[in-house]
């Protein structure tokens, strides 16, 4: 499991140097330019991503102090490795927007300070993966935060956070360098 955790963690890191290199000179006109009134600025895309961090934290957070007990569908679900398997394909792929719900929607003004805030975001999240180091990452099954049927284990799930964020990055990547991004 130390690998696993080893790994999930250097690619947090990665990803949060990413951020840092091509968005944390940026000033907040900069981060607040939004390319049409319905898509999401650069600084958006770090925010939604930093509340998607504290959305899964409070399940791996309740998985690692044991006050976490599986509900019936996540212990009778057939498909829980078929989600996981699903979710951590098309994460990385580039697809169609996919709308977000309430709770995981960014505000249209956002604080200058999201990069910092974004790398402390990261640097709990990993805290929180070492303190699920002795779980069953194979077994330890959770229901998406996202849509309450979907089930994947502890291991698709860090999976699928990094993948989700590599996809932001990517996005907010390509406002970035689009022409009528304010430079």
């Amino acid at each position: 499991m130390a690998k696993d955790v080893a790994k999930v963690i250097s690619e947090l890191d990665s990803i949060t140097a990413d951020v840092h290199q091509k968005f944390g000179g940026l000033s907040s006109e900069q981060l607040n330019w939004k390319p049409a009134a319905d898509s999401w600025s650069i600084g958006q895309c770090i925010d939604h991503l930093i509340k998607t961090n504290e959305i899964y934290s409070e399940d791996f957070k309740a998985v690692a102090n044991g006050s976490r007990s599986p509900s019936a569908w996540e212990r009778w679900s057939p498909f829980s490795g078929f989600f996981g398997r699903f979710l951590t394909n098309i994460m990385p792929k580039d697809q169609k927007k996919v709308k977000t719900t309430g709770r995981f929607v960014p505000p249209s003004d956002i604080d200058a300070d999201v990069v910092e805030r974004f790398a402390k975001s990261q640097d709990e999240m990993k805290e929180t993966v070492r303190s699920t180091e002795n779980a069953d990452w194979d077994k330890t099954i959770l229901t998406s935060s996202f849509m309450g049927l979907v089930t994947y284990s502890l291991g698709d799930a860090y999976n699928i956070v990094t993948g989700h964020q590599h996809r932001h990055i990517r996005q907010a990547d390509r406002v970035f360098l689009m022409n009528e991004f304010p430079r």
